[in-house]
């Protein structure tokens, strides 16, 4: 099985959090969702000081920031995600519907993949059950 190729997309994803997130941070919980003809990516992360979460979206009315370069990060981000799905397709892997990146300011990497069909459960729903799960 060729890894490499997907060592190297877990290292581009890391590197593209580290460049979103606008201030020092302890750890990046990323949750990623993909199938044909859909795909969602979004993350939370814990600031160095403090216990609350920022939720990606909110980065943009917390922080002045350049808009169009951090939506050139999440383009860049997504893309990874569907290389990442296409390699396991090409390594002749189950691939995956959903999957958790956990990325530690250390720079430890855990990936958490999840093969459920999520095609009948509303966003929403999903979301909730994520957090629930991911940031207790």
């Amino acid at each position: 099985m060729e890894t490499n190729k997907m060592e190297q997309l877990y290292q581009e994803i890391a590197n593209i959090l580290v460049n979103i997130v606008p201030e020092e941070w302890k750890k990046i919980l990323l949750y990623a969702e993909y199938r044909e003809g859909y795909k969602k990516v979004y993350f939370y992360y814990f600031p160095e000081t403090g216990d609350k979460p920022i939720y990606s979206l909110d980065i943009v009315d917390l922080f002045t920031i350049d808009e169009d370069e951090l939506e050139e990060l999440e383009d860049e981000l997504y893309k990874c995600f569907s290389r990442l799905w296409e390699e396991f397709k090409e390594q002749e892997q189950e691939q995956w519907t959903n999957l958790t990146f956990i990325l530690e300011n250390t720079g430890k990497m855990k990936i958490n993949y999840g093969y459920e069909n999520l095609s009948e459960i509303s966003p929403v729903e999903k979301q909730d059950k994520w957090e629930a799960e991911y940031l207790k």
